[in-house]
């Protein structure tokens, strides 16, 4: 049976007083709250030894003070939204130390995925479920190299189904359209924004079904690329498609980007134009209300390497740039959680 329930404003607050975690080391929306950083899970293969690591990870995470979780159904085959939900289901169902309103959880489809555990490479899982079952068609599928995405909404249809069962979990509290910028560079403005439109209509549908509570798009260079490149994306375009098919009360409120010290585009390069006034991508979502999550914090782990930095120091440089809600930090390990975790408390913002 999935665990019923959603993040909850009263109940995510009481999960950090009831830790004794101050204020001012923790951030809210009109929704939740969280610590500004979350577990990532991207990292890592498809084997057994990974897996027990994170749920190692992340069960010790959940327990000191950190109930955002971040994941997306093909990270590492399905595997990671499983060994979340393993965790979910021992601290919630079992254990009962944890409520499912305590916790954030944000997952994400559009890629075309596998299946790590069956050993079904993304390409196979297209080629002998999706298309034989009719889920998609092969025409609605945009490839870059070995990327594959798609806008197409019976896609999405089985990929939060999926995600749901994979977490063990009713509703999905955030849940981005992964990458876009792949369809956007094969299909071009016009067609991209006009198949948006159908997908904006699914999510709305979504969250009245109870399946999904807020929606958005996870993107690499969507958003901070050059307006003339075949993969940019428009954040005003993106709104008004949505408040066209949604009116003001929309549920599209979470974009994800990458930025840190090293590759600070969102905060630097102003792309983005909102009533002819050009912004970044970070000053543009949040004018249009939208809640900005960070991705690759560390640089992918090269920032360490890089003029002596700690992991401490990138973590901050991250979640103190105005505009940025929280940092997605991908995590296999407790002892590296805990130098993250040393990194949001030893200062507030």
């Amino acid at each position: 049976m999935r665990i019923k329930g959603f993040a909850d404003l009263g109940e995510t607050k009481e999960y950090f007083r009831s830790r004794g975690i101050e204020s001012k080391n923790i951030r809210n929306t009109d929704w939740f709250y969280t610590l500004p950083m979350a577990i990532g899970t991207h990292l890592g293969d498809f084997s057994d030894e990974h897996s027990r690591l994170y749920v190692d990870a992340i069960t010790y995470a959940i327990e000191n003070g950190v109930n955002f979780i971040d994941t997306a159904v093909n990270y590492r085959g399905m595997r990671s939204e499983r060994d979340i939900g393993k965790v979910l289901r021992y601290l919630i169902n079992e254990k009962r130390t944890i409520k499912r309103e305590e916790l954030v959880i944000s997952t994400k489809g559009g890629q075309i995925f596998g299946d790590g555990q069956l050993g079904i490479k993304p390409i196979d899982y297209l080629e002998k479920i999706l298309i034989p079952e009719g889920i998609l068609e092969r025409k609605d599928v945009n490839i870059i190299e070995n990327r594959r995405h798609t806008l197409e909404p019976s896609f999405y249809k089985t990929a939060i189904e999926m995600s749901k069962e994979n977490l063990g979990i009713e509703t999905i509290d955030i849940y981005y359209n992964h990458n876009p910028e792949i369809s956007m560079y094969v299909l071009g403005d016009e067609l991209f924004y006009k198949q948006f439109e159908k997908l904006v209509e699914f999510y709305e549908e979504q969250v009245q079904l109870g399946n999904v509570r807020f929606y958005g798009m996870a993107t690499w260079d969507a958003f901070i690329s050059d307006p003339d490149s075949r993969g940019y994306i428009s954040l005003e375009k993106v709104m008004e498609v949505v408040k066209a098919i949604a009116g003001e009360k929309h549920h599209f409120k979470f974009i994800q980007l990458p930025y840190n010290k090293f590759y600070n585009l969102a905060n630097v390069k102003a792309n983005q134009s909102l009533k002819g006034k050009n912004y970044t991508a970070i000053e543009a979502a949040n004018k249009l209300g939208l809640i900005v999550t960070i991705s690759s914090p560390l640089n992918q782990g090269e920032g360490l390497n890089k003029d002596n930095l700690s992991s401490k120091e990138l973590l901050r440089y991250g979640i103190d740039t105005e505009g940025v809600y929280a940092a997605m930090v991908g995590t296999k390990t407790r002892t590296h959680l805990q130098e993250n975790l040393s990194a949001i408390f030893q200062v507030s913002k």
